[in-house]
């Protein structure tokens, strides 16, 4: 299984590399190498190539890739950039074993570990370092950690966005949360459980449900973090969930005593007949987890006051992130147009483009904390909370099959929120029992 290493000092060797001796790219592997001297230049106008570019994403983020292309090729004639639409990340992994993969890709951290495994991507950190990327201060770490492995900056992080706490001002007043004597939360200082679960009540004393958790591993995980404990028992090399054990088993309580109150939580049959997000844009619903994503969504919706908060912490503030990079393709043809047209989208004019839609939370540090991505006066007023949680974002085990160890666990955790009546020790150890079928198959 592939290695992890810090991306401090993987970055860091290629830019000195780039600034003591220049660096080429191996046209075998796109790394960088050292050279005696840059290329020397030409007046031989360069040859007309084309670039296959595959993305994903809601119909306005497909527009902005449309438009980055458009302006890449305005700074660079002799590149055609051919952008392709695609549902999903899986549809994208499917292309990539097709007759015609792209050069450049879209993906989610998720399925780079199987990428990596499949040899089905090419790494970035040499081409971009020739082109000046600057790794050490202009993106988000947290990006950079989740897209390296084997030594190796594999794909590009574009989009780092934590799951952050949705809440409708009306129905959760933060002031009103406090108790005598103790200062109201913040979205600077944040929450802590008690007083997330006070937000809760407070938000179903009327018709309104106070609260959604989706179950599941990845919206379950923050909080066994923040309780100090993990959701693996090696995150290097993982054989068995550990949702069983002692601090794991203990977040779950005090997270379960909450979501499965019928007074404060949506039922299933509810849910089934108007999902969370729709019941949240509709003020019936008090707060609501989720990402950056759902931003442009609720800005649609008429009457609808809301702001962002961190996750609550059970004794340190964690979150997870969803994060996507762009990747090139092994066995691209065109490693020079690709890794040019890279460069351009992590580039601050290319991130603005496709951070102006709402959906994402770009690595780029200085479009992060820019006037397009902080939107205002657009709602919500505190989007810095998005920025912050990046940086309070644990990662997940680097591991090729965590997709199918995700699905296979999942009718579990449904039935731990919405069964009438649960055996949570049994519960728990079934999930991790699961988990070791997926991490740790007993050899045939």
């Amino acid at each position: 299984m592939p290695q992890r290493h810090g991306v401090k000092a993987l970055l860091g060797s290629a830019l000195l590399c780039l600034v003591v001796v220049g660096c080429t790219t191996d046209p075998e592997r796109g790394e960088a190498n050292p050279s005696p001297s840059a290329p020397s230049s030409s007046s031989t106008p360069p040859q007309p190539v084309g670039v296959d570019v595959a993305v994903y994403g809601p119909e306005e983020s497909l527009d902005a890739y449309d438009d980055l292309a458009h302006a890449f090729m305005r700074e660079n004639p002799h590149v055609t950039v051919e952008v392709k639409h695609y549902a999903d990340a899986t549809e994208v992994m499917e292309a990539l074993h097709g007759e015609l993969p792209p050069d450049v890709f879209l993906m989610d951290h998720t399925h780079l570990p199987q990428l990596v495994e499949d040899e089905l991507v090419r790494p970035v950190d040499g081409l971009l370092a020739e082109r000046n990327v600057d790794f050490g201060d202009g993106y988000q770490r947290g990006g950079l950690t989740a897209f390296s492995a084997e030594a190796s900056l594999q794909c590009m992080p574009h989009d780092v966005s934590p799951v952050v706490v949705y809440y409708n001002e009306d129905l959760v007043d933060l002031p009103r949360l406090g108790e005598e004597g103790e200062e109201p939360p913040t979205a600077i200082d944040g929450w802590d459980w008690e007083v997330f679960v006070r937000a809760a009540r407070q938000a179903a004393r009327g018709p309104a449900d106070g609260l959604y958790l989706e179950p599941g591993l990845f919206s379950l995980a923050p909080f066994v973090w923040s309780a100090g404990g993990d959701i693996v028992d090696d995150p290097q090399a993982p054989t068995t969930l550990t949702m069983s054990d002692g601090e794991a088993r203990e977040a779950l309580e005090q997270v379960l005593a909450l979501v499965r109150d019928p007074e404060v939580t949506p039922s299933r049959s509810e849910l089934q007949r108007q999902d969370a997000v729709t019941r949240f844009a509709r003020g019936e619903l008090g707060m609501i987890l989720g990402t950056r994503a759902l931003t442009p969504r609720l800005r649609e919706a008429e009457e609808l006051n809301f702001d962002v908060m961190p996750l609550p912490s059970l004794g340190r503030v964690r979150t997870i992130a969803d994060m996507s990079g762009y990747c090139l393709a092994a066995d691209t043809e065109h490693v020079q147009a690709a890794g040019d047209f890279l460069a351009f989208a992590v580039s601050r004019e290319g991130a603005t483009i496709t951070t102006r839609p709402g959906y994402v939370v770009p690595s780029n540090l200085e479009v992060a904390n820019s006037p397009a991505f902080n939107q205002q006066p657009e709602q919500p007023e505190s989007s810095f909370v998005f920025n912050e949680g990046v940086r309070r974002a644990e990662s997940l085990p680097f591991v090729p099959t965590w997709p199918e160890l995700d699905e296979r666990v999942q009718p579990a955790f449904a039935r731990m929120f919405y069964a009438p009546v649960i055996d949570l020790e049994r519960l728990l150890e079934e999930i991790d029992t699961t988990s070791q079928e997926v991490l740790a198959p007993a050899e045939e």
